[in-house]
């Protein structure tokens, strides 16, 4: 790894304190040693000496001793100018876990419990390393050792000026017939001058500042792969609006974890992957942890953009998201760092999942099978791979194969019989439904089968970005249950990363043209064509348009949002780029267009967003807010008037079952409720306070809900 002009100027070079095949001090662990052995004062004559690594033989150590439940060891080493160590990394080869000590202050361990500060002699391991085929290459395989970073307070506590003691207990597992103890100490300093032996041979560490966090995963040497989880620790270096060192900071989050790479065609195509990550207790348990100042939760995405070198395309496409007033995954830009080794820019993400603070519906139970209880919460997703149940119809413009959906929580394995059931029942008849919008379908109309906001909204938003995934892919929904909403929402929106102008395919880099009805359209639902020839949905489009350019879609409001993701990523991007080399002019797998800079890729993006909504505003589907929409849908027995208002407006309505009314602004949130007696059939709504704008009215009861739009000048 190369350092680049942005280094961290203070270490001029790093030095290796301790060698893991020097001569080390050990002794047997088939007692306990006396309490003080791993400190500085302790006299360890009496110990065996001998040449790491110490353990059973097995072609892989230079001291062979018999089988022990655990051995202890010590090496010393001087230090002449404290005040210039401006890091120091331990490096461990082990079998099965290990505690190490620096002047009896510990500064690491792996696989061996919290809970055992310190370990006994005869203490057990949270599991044996040597039966796995998991562990990666050993160093006597040619492989690299795990890398531990100790934080700067603990080694400005713990090293001294003169003489220093290494220490480390590792312990086996009571069915290994391995014990492996190699241990390396290396130290970043600002003098010039060298004190002790220069840096191992295989020794590379990228040492830099930065404003962004600092993520580092420590699997203890394992791989990490796609099919399984393995093992780790995770911790993340940051202190908002200062510049931090990246690599010895002081971690502001410090968590176990299980780990595995994710993607669909990201993962083979291209050589940085990304991470699905859940945070774990000192028992494995799952946890909630607030990573970055956000909600808690256990499920989180490290995000590696490859191709998209603005690396903000998704993050935008969440943001814009979040501004119309939806959920959407909440981001945080990173700098990575897996088993020591510096994986360049990442984006911290939620994983999509029903919570509270993210999609915010019932959590559905095995048990739950009938009435209302059945009802609510799912989410699925039309996307690549198998499926899980077809369609009754074919994607639009297509009759090779049925539009496939897919189970996502609960999940293939986890639903049950009765839960498949009425959710294949309830996604059939909503597009039974579109089929004829003028008629009812089971005694309902289309609009009464799904939020149209959450449609309109998430149309909208694929159509600005031109997904290259739109509709087709990636394509989310989820249901609550009835008795809070029995509508269908569309999303949350996910994966923009072939967005915004980037890719050639689909023709997704000309700003202009319909990604709906476009070159990809083949394998995507038939019913947002129906929708778009609606003229409700296509009006109450056109008028939601207009809504946000004038606010968070502005232009001006979209660039200062990438201006401020460009500065955080200036330093983190040069990095990046060396660390993930695209030789400028040739862009990889279906990318139109790559810069040599941060700045090229988002003057580049800009420009395109810029030409994508002058096109957009020529030619949004949908009549203009300004017609009188008074009485558009006729059907639902609600008559709302004057429409436009100055501000009194009068309800009216035939069904005397309703037993609430709710006005709803643009971006979904209560501003007025009100309780409907049975002998109301007629209410006058007070708006005069409020600004400008399109609000929603919706009457409700425990079995349905109707909404009518109404504008406010």
């Amino acid at each position: 790894m190369i350092c680049t002009a942005t280094a961290y100027a203070q270490v001029d070079h790093w030095e290796q304190l301790v060698n893991a095949h020097d001569t080390w001090t050990y002794f047997k662990g088939n007692s306990e040693p006396p309490s003080n052995w791993n400190t500085v004062s302790f006299n360890d004559s009496a110990w065996l000496s001998g040449y790491g690594s110490i353990g059973y033989g097995n072609n892989d150590d230079s001291t062979q001793i018999s089988i022990v439940p655990s051995i202890y060891m010590r090496q010393t080493f001087q230090i002449q100018h404290k005040d210039s160590i401006q890091s120091l990394i331990l490096h461990a080869d082990f079998d099965d876990g290990f505690v190490a000590y620096l002047n009896g202050i510990e500064i690491s361990r792996a696989n061996i419990a919290d809970s055992l500060s310190p370990p006994a002699y005869n203490s057990l391991p949270e599991e044996s390393r040597q039966p796995t085929t998991y562990n990666g290459s050993t160093t006597w395989g040619a492989g690299l050792p795990g890398v531990w970073i100790v934080n700067d307070s603990i080694k400005n506590l713990a090293l001294v000026n003169g003489i220093n003691v290494l220490s480390v207990h590792t312990v086996d597992s009571t069915n290994t017939f391995d014990l492996t103890t190699k241990y390396w100490l290396h130290a970043g300093t600002s003098r010039k001058t060298y004190y002790n032996d220069s840096a191992a041979s295989w020794f590379e560490f990228n040492s830099f500042q930065t404003t962004s966090a600092i993520v580092r995963i420590n699997t203890y040497g394992r791989d990490i792969f796609r099919q399984y989880r393995v093992k780790g620790e995770l911790d993340i270096v940051w202190d908002e609006g200062n510049v931090i060192s990246s690599y010895s900071g002081e971690s502001a989050l410090t968590s176990k974890i299980s780990i595995r790479k994710r993607g669909n065609g990201s993962l083979f195509t291209f050589p940085k992957n990304g991470y699905l990550f859940e945070f774990k207790d000192q028992y494995w348990s799952d946890t909630d942890r607030s990573p970055l100042g956000l909600p808690e939760e256990e499920d989180w995405i490290l995000y590696g953009p490859y191709v998209d070198r603005t690396y903000a395309r998704n993050a935008l496409a969440m943001h814009l998201a979040r501004e119309q007033g939806h959920y959407a995954s909440r981001t945080a830009i990173t700098e990575l760092f897996v088993n020591g080794e510096y994986e360049g820019i990442y984006i911290l993400m939620e994983n999509i999942k029903r919570d509270k603070n993210r999609v915010d519906i019932a959590k559905l139970k095995p048990d739950e099978i009938s009435g209302d209880d059945l009802t609510g919460g799912y989410i699925w997703r039309i996307d690549w791979g198998d499926e899980d149940w077809f369609s009754s119809f074919y994607p639009w413009n297509s009759t090779t194969t049925k539009l496939k959906y897919q189970y996502f929580i609960p999940s293939e394995e986890d639903i049950v019989p009765e839960q498949e059931t009425y959710l294949q029942t309830t996604v059939d008849d909503f597009e039974q439904a579109l089929q004829n919008t003028s008629v009812t379908y089971k005694g309902k109309y289309w609009d009464e089968y799904i939020d149209v906001n959450s449609f309109v909204d998430y149309f909208l938003i694929q159509e600005l970005t031109k997904n290259f995934d739109a509709y087709r892919a990636s394509a989310y929904f989820h249901k609550d249950k009835d008795s809070k909403d029995s509508t269908i929402k569309a999303g949350p929106i996910w994966d923009f990363n072939y967005s915004l102008g980037l890719t050639f395919n689909c023709q997704g880099y000309i700003p202009s043209g319909w990604s709906f009805s476009g070159a990809c359209a083949s394998l995507g639902p038939n019913w947002w064509n129906k929708l778009t020839q609606n003229t409700v949905f296509a009006d109450q489009v056109n008028c939601r348009w207009q809504e946000l350019r004038q606010g968070a879609w502005h232009k001006d409001s979209i660039f200062d949002f990438l201006d401020e993701q460009e500065i955080e990523l200036l330093g983190p991007s040069e990095r990046d780029r060396e660390r993930w080399y695209i030789e400028y002019g040739n862009p990889p797998h279906y990318a139109h267009f790559i810069d040599s800079t941060i700045t090229g890729d988002m003057n580049y993006m800009k420009a395109w967003i810029s030409n994508r909504l002058d096109w957009l505003d020529s030619n949004m589907i949908g009549s203009p807010c300004s017609l009188d929409l008074s009485n558009t849908i006729t059907h639902r027995e609600i008559r709302v008037y004057p429409n436009p208002t100055a501000g009194i407006v009068q309800v009216e309505f035939d069904n005397h079952s309703f037993e609430e009314l709710t006005i709803r602004n643009a971006l979904g949130q209560i501003i007025l409720s009100n309780k409907i007696s049975k002998d109301d059939y007629s209410l006058k709504v007070d708006l005069r306070k409020y600004q400008s704008g399109i609000y929603f009215i919706e009457l409700a009861n425990q079995r349905t809900r109707i909404f009518e739009k109404v504008i406010l000048n």
